[in-house]
């Protein structure tokens, strides 16, 4: 075994840079609102052998904006939830649809694919660039749904906090 990986716990996934925001102090510098994604065939094997060889406790869907691409954050959280990944997380800003009902069936699928920790993106940086009713609609679905929703600000300087649940 590579000695650099002895210790490996978590499991991470940009699954695609493409996104609905355009904000100003995005970390990840500017996206499009469509591009490529991660290969989600690819991702599950990886989880699969990861799991496999390591304890792995966390694993993380984020982007860009995930949800753009929710077939495969979904593939990739199942293979979690299936090899028995306790903490399966997504970020996400919440803004993918604006469609009431496609907001619902996404969190319904998110739920039954295994997110147990919904982590959205809210704060005074993202909402200068992302609609807030979409996003509270689908922090209702998530919580509806069964998932824990909870606010993941981007604060650049100052915070001594950990994340809030809403």
């Amino acid at each position: 075994m590579n000695p650099a990986f002895r210790n490996l716990r978590r499991l991470e996934f940009l699954v695609t840079l493409a996104c609905t925001g355009r904000c100003k102090r995005c970390s990840e510098g500017e996206h499009a609102s469509t591009g490529g994604h991660i290969d989600g065939g690819a991702a599950v094997r990886a989880v699969y052998s990861l799991c496999g060889a390591f304890g792995i406790d966390s694993l993380m869907t984020f982007g860009g904006e995930p949800l753009l691409c929710i077939d495969e954050v979904c593939e990739i959280q199942a293979a979690a939830q299936e090899m028995s990944v306790p903490k399966r997380q997504l970020i996400t800003n919440g803004f993918f649809n604006r469609d009431e009902k496609k907001i619902r069936e996404a969190a319904l699928r998110l739920a039954q694919s295994g997110v147990n920790d919904l982590l959205l993106s809210v704060d005074a940086f993202h909402q200068e660039a992302i609609p807030l009713e979409p996003v509270k609609s689908f922090a209702r679905a998530a919580k509806a749904a069964g998932i824990p929703v909870r606010a993941h600000p981007a604060w650049l300087a100052g915070w001594q906090g950990g994340h809030k649940p809403l």
